[in-house]
């Protein structure tokens, strides 16, 4: 499935956003970067050497998970931003 249509690029871009309002960002125990989560999204995540860019990292790593979980037809997507993202958009 293609997911190319500018109102599925908005409503991705609104997920996404809302997400990362949610970024919970911590130093790594015994090393200097930083790591990026989102609770309630689990199985993205990214690392980074300064809070900023492991959050910047975490954006793509929203991105490809929720278009992964979109292509397989997961319905377990949580609503971010008012936003509920289904594989049949």
């Amino acid at each position: 499935m293609v997911y190319c249509s500018q109102e599925f690029r908005h409503q991705v871009e609104i997920w996404v956003k809302a997400a990362r309002r949610q970024a919970c960002i911590e130093r790594l125990e015994d090393s200097d970067d930083f790591y990026a989560s989102v609770p309630r999204v689990r199985g993205a995540w990214a690392c980074g050497p300064t809070p900023e860019e492991a959050e910047a990292e975490l954006e793509s790593a929203l991105v490809d998970w929720v278009l992964l979980k979109l292509g397989l037809g997961a319905g377990d997507i949580p609503e971010m931003g008012g936003i509920r993202l289904t594989a049949d958009l």
